[in-house]
């Protein structure tokens, strides 16, 4: 195309001789000499490298994006659990006891443990016949429990003194 170009120049330059043609095309000589000069000093490959360079780090970029965005959306799920959990936590705080209620509720353990206490003294954990509150002798061997006196001791046991006994078995 430039061999085109300057057969035409030459074509014109030789055909006519009006000297303000003449500078014209001077003129358009030396300009396309100039950008024929910048396209060859343009370096077109160093600027496909450098777009190449570009793409790659815009797309590292969409991905760290995307990689950031689940990190957000795994983040939101994970306060939303623990507000589920905090809510649950939250009823239960409000559904428990009060001091008064506890005060109630401890009441009422130490008038079970009253009534268990007298279970525990009417009853006869070693089958002889005498209540645990009244046994002095309150692990009497199974063999011996039809020979006990009145304190629930064998012949061969030796009573206990005291207070009444609260075994647990016997």
């Amino acid at each position: 195309m430039k061999n085109i170009l300057f057969a035409v120049i030459g074509f014109i330059t030789f055909s006519c001789t009006n000297p303000s043609m003449e500078e014209g095309l001077a003129r358009l000589t030396e300009t396309l000499a100039q950008l024929e000069a910048e396209i060859v000093a343009a370096n077109i490959e160093g600027m496909q490298a450098d777009l190449a360079e570009i793409t790659a780090q815009a797309e590292q970029a969409l991905l760290d994006a995307e990689e950031s965005n689940q990190i957000v959306e795994d983040a939101l799920v994970t306060i939303a659990s623990i507000k589920e959990r905090l809510a649950a936590l939250q009823v239960i705080l409000d559904e428990a006891a009060t001091a008064e209620q506890v005060a109630a509720l401890r009441d009422k353990v130490a008038q079970i443990s009253e009534g268990i206490s007298m279970l525990v003294a009417v009853a006869d954990y070693d089958y002889d016949g005498v209540m645990n509150a009244f046994d002095q002798c309150p692990e009497t061997p199974l063999e011996d429990i039809d020979s006990v006196n009145t304190a629930g001791c064998a012949p061969d046991q030796t009573p206990i003194t005291g207070t009444s006994t609260t075994t647990t078995g016997g």
